[in-house]
């Protein structure tokens, strides 16, 4: 009994935690959206704000990161021991929005090559 209630106190502070920690990145990538909405880009060079990078060095940046993500998420997967019905989901879920993302990324960056070039 002492058990279970133990338990639950400590998940519903997870998921507490949990969902303050997505309601701050949010308001913070929201704020950072906007803030480097109409200035110049980073096309070369090291950039730590994801807002601040072109199309291209945005594309750059997931295409390197992609790996680095999955092996984080096979780790988290083992670690906690999620069933592997969930776990291929998670996994194709991961890759398929990872690429949508890289996909749309270059045909952006197409376009902005396009437009400059007029």
């Amino acid at each position: 009994m002492e058990n279970e209630i133990i338990t639950n106190l400590s998940m519903q502070s997870l998921m507490i935690n949990v969902v303050i920690g997505i309601v701050v990145g949010l308001f913070v990538s929201f704020i950072l959206k906007r803030a480097y909405r109409n200035k110049k880009k980073i096309d070369k060079g090291f950039a730590l704000i994801y807002y601040k990078l072109s199309y291209r060095r945005k594309l750059i940046r997931n295409l390197w990161q992609l790996p680095l993500s999955f092996i984080a998420l096979i780790a988290i997967i083992i670690i906690f021991d999620i069933h592997t019905t969930a776990s291929v989901f998670l996994l194709s879920l991961f890759i398929l929005s990872g690429l949508t993302h890289c996909l749309l990324l270059y045909r952006k960056w197409k376009q902005e090559e396009r437009n400059t070039e007029m």
